[in-house]
């Protein structure tokens, strides 16, 4: 029986290869926009911990500091305490020009003492003068460009990388008082207050949030996307089973007689089954390796985050032979319906 499977592929090879081909695009979709989705995630828990606060205060009843337009004096950070050292934090959408004279939709972040110094956002926290930013790298600028951001020239001093939010938003890293520049007109405002503990006093009206509330309060705003984009996902499974499923269900067909045939020999509908399952499961994986490559190939010419875990790599094979076992249900049906006259029939 797995001679005659094989020796059959060799004689299909060519609708075998459109299946393998037509499946590992849809598998190569659906790796990417797992990767999306994970990259939402990824960019936010990157951003936050570049951060390196121990906890956020904002006004009670704010979601979170990325997705509210509040601001209060930055002097309050003196009524908090119990925490280690606080400091007031600037955070909001603009546009950067850069020195191409393009401009490009940043996200720009303001505080006293960060962690700003080095390209891997070393240890020691140092101050970042007024007048430079650190930089994500994709907002396509150089150590040592200038770039404007509301009439303000800024030297770039370091570009990191992973520092995103919002759907690959590149980030602006500058000093509160650069940011309250930009920002405020020179107020002395802040939209938070980070601490590098968790605080056991804070100013009437505000509260104590997490950095995990903080990473949630970032990727609230994308939850219709990713909603979208795992029904997409779906789609694209269901994509791989109607491809291989269609190829296999034609071999199916072109196969009638054979398999009439053997059946009229004896050979059994579980056998039969077990054959056309398993040039559909073959399919299946070889299409699974082929998406991963070509995954890994499409990942730079995204403008969003894509961040293809281990865990999906892992999980792909389990997922393509489920599919295989489903696109192979509706040939096995009409294998099993053959009647084994057929063989000895002129037709």
């Amino acid at each position: 029986m797995w001679t005659i499977t094989l020796r059959d592929l060799q004689f299909r090879w060519r609708q075998f290869a459109i299946a393998v081909v037509g499946a590992g695009l849809a598998f190569a979709l659906a790796l990417v926009l797992t990767g999306m989705s994970a990259g939402f995630r990824h960019e936010a828990r990157a951003t936050v911990d570049a951060i390196g606060a121990g906890a956020w205060v904002v006004p009670t009843g704010v979601e979170g500091p990325f997705t509210s337009a509040s601001t209060m004096p930055a002097d309050l950070v003196t009524q908090i305490s119990g925490g280690g050292q606080a400091e007031p934090l600037i955070e909001f959408g603009t546009v950067v020009r850069r020195p191409d004279g393009d401009e490009v939709n940043v996200n720009v972040l303001g505080h006293s003492i960060g962690r700003l110094g080095d390209p891997a956002w070393g240890r020691a926290p140092v101050s970042l003068p007024p007048g430079q930013a650190v930089v994500d790298e994709r907002l396509g600028a150089e150590e040592g460009d200038m770039v404007s951001i509301a009439s303000r020239e800024l030297r770039v001093v370091d570009v990191v990388r992973d520092r995103t939010y919002f759907a690959g938003t590149p980030s602006v890293f500058v000093s509160l008082e650069e940011a309250q520049a930009i920002g405020f007109e020179g107020a002395p405002l802040a939209t938070a207050f980070v601490t590098r503990g968790v605080p056991t006093q804070t100013p009437q009206g505000f509260e104590v949030v997490s950095n995990d509330d903080v990473r949630e309060d970032m990727i609230r705003p994308l939850g219709g996307a990713v909603r979208s984009i795992d029904l997409t996902r779906l789609l694209t499974w269901l994509l791989a089973i109607v491809v291989i499923g269609s190829v296999t269900y034609l071999s199916a067909l072109e196969r009638l007689r054979d398999f009439a045939v053997l059946k009229a020999v004896g050979g059994s509908p579980r056998r039969l089954m077990l054959s056309l399952s398993a040039q559909a499961v073959l399919a299946s994986l070889l299409a699974a390796a082929l998406g991963g490559v070509v995954a890994q190939a499409l990942k730079p010419t995204f403008p969003l985050p894509i961040v293809i875990e281990p865990a999906a790599y892992l999980v792909l094979p389990l997922i393509a032979i489920a599919v295989g076992i489903v696109a192979s249900l509706a040939a096995m049906r009409r294998v099993i319906s053959v009647d084994p006259a057929l063989a000895f029939s002129g037709g």
